[in-house]
């Protein structure tokens, strides 16, 4: 219990002190004290226990579950749930309520009365995609006239179905409440959406991110999209000096070229950094796709970094990476890199032991190998050097799919001088992985295990994870 709740319950009346004498033998009796006990408490307290139950939770609208369950217990807490307003403060606009457009209009029904009980408390709303055209269109309706209580608004929706974000705005752009965001994209016709009346706005994030949706850049915290083309994110951290983390994902569609001035971004501490696919562009367009995310860097300055994440979803047939704007950037942000991930960046191993020489304070390190990339030159630097990646702790591998067979051996070499012999920082966790080549894996996996030294390892503590089971999502940062 609460310690600011025991003062007033140790005051109540003789009666209630009473109620301790019923708990005889007989467990009937127990449970009758127990429960009188429980409904003595003051309803404020009930509230709030009732309210801290449920905290943090995906509250779906289900009869089995709080806060709906709480009306069917009795005739008090009944009265407690429905006049406490933040216990409806919160819902999860789930599909699986709706099989039939019959239900599909109960549940409506359902979510206008428990976001009315809501009263004016700030809402927490979250809505998936997967529901029919007529149930979202009403559902959307109810949840853009209160857009002035919003406070965390999940929408994983298509834009084209909420139109009435636009159109039924009864709150003339106004948020006072809100402090997360989580659309997709509208259309290109789409009226524009303006969230920069919004004073709490810290985190954002938006599918396919154009500038008509307007955002207050300068109080972002944390900025995420999948798409955004080269302009504005050039727009975004110019003006976004308070961001903390962004995910970006650029489209080139347009030839915009890279300022020469740097752009500094003083608060920014994790970095997520991507191009676009080759697939979906003309070859004309591969070069300037593929090297979008490694010349941005040098436009940039950010000192307290921690996580760099850079990569890209493919290369075919392009020729290698200048990575000169990477040793630039971390050469003039003078930060201590903790956590770094490089997808399909550089193309030759020279280059990405370059790079990996330019972040001697790297603690966790993911690498997801181009097939031009010969891995055993990297496993061969990693043994034997005290000064190369000094402090690494974790380690993850994952080689493509048409990969040469490299060599077990080398890669054995190196956990045995990574996690018994080397006086350094020991490596605790490996992850090594072949991406949908199961064959391939299975027999390094078996050259691995058949080194002679591979019972020491495992005696080591290490953690090694052999397969790509084992193996996380690249772009992910600790």
């Amino acid at each position: 219990m609460l310690p600011w709740a025991v003062g007033p319950l140790a005051h109540r009346a003789p009666q209630y002190q009473n109620q301790y004498a019923l708990v005889n033998e007989d467990g009937w009796l127990r449970l009758a004290a127990r429960s009188r006990r429980i409904l003595a408490l003051p309803p404020e307290l009930l509230a709030e226990i009732f309210f801290f139950c449920n905290e943090g939770l995906r509250v779906i609208p289900d009869p089995d579950d709080a806060p709906l369950s709480l009306c069917a217990v009795c005739q008090q807490w009944r009265s407690i749930a429905l006049t406490t307003p933040k216990l409806w403060s919160a819902i999860y606009l789930d599909s699986d309520f709706w099989a039939t457009p019959a239900s599909g209009s109960l549940y409506v029904d359902l979510c206008r009365k428990w976001l009315s009980r809501a009263r004016s408390s700030p809402l927490t709303i979250c809505m998936d995609d997967s529901m029919p055209y007529d149930t979202a269109i009403s559902l959307l309706e109810i949840i853009s006239g209160l857009s002035q209580q919003w406070q965390d608004i999940e929408l994983d929706i298509e834009l084209d179905v909420s139109l009435p974000l636009a159109s039924t705005h009864p709150g003339d752009g106004k948020y006072p409440f809100l402090e997360k965001l989580h659309i997709f994209s509208p259309p290109p016709n789409h009226p524009i959406l303006s969230f920069r009346d919004a004073p709490r706005l810290r985190d954002v994030f938006i599918s396919g991110y154009t500038t008509r949706i307007q955002l207050p850049w300068h109080q972002l915290t944390r900025f995420r999209t999948e798409s955004m083309d080269l302009e504005a994110c050039l727009d975004l951290l110019r003006h976004a000096s308070n961001l903390v983390e962004a995910y970006l994902r650029i489209w080139p569609y347009d030839c915009l070229a890279l300022p020469n001035a740097i752009i500094p971004l003083p608060q920014l501490h994790s970095l997520n950094l991507s191009g676009a696919s080759i697939h979906s562009y003309q070859h004309e367009y591969m070069e300037m796709v593929e090297m979008l995310p490694m010349t941005l860097l040098k436009c940039l300055k950010a000192p307290v970094l921690k996580a760099l994440a850079l990569g890209f979803e493919s290369f075919e047939n392009s020729d290698p990476i200048d990575v000169s704007p990477f040793l630039s950037f971390m050469s003039q942000s003078s930060f201590q890199l903790d956590n770094l991930a490089l997808s399909l960046v550089p193309q030759t191993a020279d280059a990405l032991i370059k790079c990996l020489k330019a972040t001697p304070s790297v603690i966790r390190l993911k690498l997801q190998i181009s097939y031009q990339v010969d891995a055993d030159p990297l496993f061969v630097e990693l043994t034997g050097h005290r000064d190369f990646l000094p402090k690494l702790e974790s380690l993850s591998i994952a080689l493509p799919t048409w990969s040469s067979n490299i060599d077990a051996l080398v890669v054995a070499n190196m956990l045995l001088w990574r996690c018994v012999i080397s006086p350094a920082t020991r490596l605790q966790s490996f992850r090594l992985a072949v991406i949908h080549n199961r064959d391939l894996e299975d027999s390094i996996k078996s050259d691995i295990k058949a080194h002679p030294a591979y019972p020491e390892l495992e005696a080591s503590g290490t953690d090694l994870g052999l397969g790509e089971r084992y193996f996380d999502a690249f772009m992910h940062l600790p």
